[in-house]
């Protein structure tokens, strides 16, 4: 009897046991963070394969990492949260959605608050403080809560002909000027065929490249209140000039108007414009030999030109975008999700991130400790100053992605030659007004 009861205990001893080991390999939680496609999500890879190597049995926490198609990407995504999918953990918005998605995510104080949290898996400590202020400030929503924490972080800037243009234009009455002196239409001896480019096309990073004109004229978004806009008045009037004389004087190739990133950058690559208002993202390219073969070695970076102001300074400014990481409300794993986050923003994941491996070019962390570094990337050090100098980006409102794309139609009819900057002016602020209402 003494021994069946032995062999009783011992044989429940033995599936207590089996049990325990089943547990704890079902304790592993699994986040899954979802970007879209394209040099992003293939950065991220070898940072997510960083972290399940060296910290998914530290922590308990397996990250997995999917990606839909960069086409359409943000409709996919607003759908997904309104109905509540549960299966992604972490989400790949840019800053300009905050105001249209907000309240289907996680405020991300009470998390940032948590020293567990803002401690890395190697014992560093983290902090917000590492992010370049501008950073921050695209996260931070008119209720003054952080939703997002900045993993990409991207500028427009002034690329220009360094064999031509000995120092480029500090103001848009020069950019014009110089612009025209090196159109063929304009100037017959011209080396270049066009004076300049910029994307045109019927799409919000058009008109987020051409704030970089309006605002240091003094037009805003907004006004005060934020529920109406200020460009019915004559800032917004002379910064719309810059792009109706641009376009009088045929400075633009012609398929400007309808062009976006790909297409612009095959203008400049062919060598046929002396200058660009472009992405800081397209510097890595045109500076490779392989890639661009007519002019890897022709072309410099400037901060964008600026207006001189009624006591005598200069004013400039950059237009600053983040995509970053956010936590979807619905996610079941927010305390785990938020210690990837925190590790791959503010953490030497930054850093992994920055790098890339291999082919992969890497992303654009916004910390400092990558900024100063030029060994993951020399453009860095470079843009540091005109960024903290410069930086500006779009107030924080729920609606500022559609009045973003209601400029860039206007801004087309002006590319195409088809109204004046009085009429953009005008109607710009109407219908902005009107749909505000």
């Amino acid at each position: 009897m003494y021994r069946i009861i032995v062999l009783t205990l011992l044989f429940f001893g033995l599936v207590g046991c089996s049990d325990n080991a089943d547990q704890s390999k079902s304790e592993r939680i699994t986040v899954t963070i979802q970007m879209f496609e394209g040099p992003e999500s293939e950065a991220m890879i070898p940072t997510v394969k960083y972290w399940n190597k060296n910290y998914a049995e530290k922590t308990g926490i397996y990250v997995k990492t999917t990606s839909l198609k960069r086409v359409g990407y943000f409709g996919k995504l607003e759908m997904q949260l309104i109905s509540g999918a549960e299966n992604v953990d972490i989400i790949h918005p840019f800053s300009l959605h905050l105001g249209k998605i907000r309240e289907h995510l996680e405020p991300l104080g009470q998390y940032l608050s948590d020293k567990d949290i803002m401690t890395s898996p190697d014992g560093k400590k983290l902090s917000l403080k590492s992010f370049l202020p501008i950073a921050l400030e695209t996260v931070k929503s008119d209720d003054g809560k952080i939703y997002m924490l900045p993993k990409d972080m991207s500028e427009v800037l002034l690329f220009y002909r360094k064999d031509l243009i000995p120092v480029p234009p500090a103001t848009w009455e020069e950019y014009v000027e110089t612009a025209k002196k090196f159109t063929k239409t304009f100037n017959s001896a011209s080396p270049t065929k066009y004076g300049a480019v910029m994307q045109g096309k019927y799409e919000m990073w058009s008109f987020c490249a051409a704030l970089e004109n309006l605002w240091p004229y003094g037009a805003r978004m907004l006004n005060e209140k934020q529920d109406g806009t200020k460009f019915n008045n004559s800032a917004a009037v002379k910064g719309f000039k810059v792009f109706e004389e641009l376009a009088k004087n045929n400075v633009f190739p012609p398929g400007a108007v309808n062009a976006e990133h790909p297409e612009v950058s095959a203008i400049i690559q062919k060598g046929e414009v002396a200058m660009a208002i472009m992405w800081s993202a397209f510097y890595q390219d045109l500076i490779d030999k392989d890639k661009s073969p007519n002019v890897y070695d022709k072309f410099e970076i400037a901060p964008p030109p600026g207006v001189i102001q009624e006591d005598g300074t200069l004013k400039r400014c950059m237009y600053v975008q983040t995509i970053n990481l956010a936590l979807n409300k619905k996610s079941k794993n927010k305390k785990a999700a938020m210690k990837f986050m925190t590790w791959v923003t503010m953490g030497e994941g930054a850093e992994i991130y920055a790098k890339g491996e291999g082919d992969s070019p890497g992303g654009s962390s916004p910390v400092y400790q990558v900024w100063k570094d030029d060994h993951i990337l020399d453009i860095y050090p470079k843009i540091l100053p005109w960024v903290e100098k410069y930086g500006k980006t779009p107030p924080p409102h729920p609606q500022i992605t559609d009045m973003i794309l209601m400029g860039s139609g206007w801004l087309q009819k002006i590319m195409a030659g088809e109204i004046t900057a009085e009429e953009a002016a005008k109607g710009y602020h109407k219908e902005v007004t009107e749909f505000l209402e």
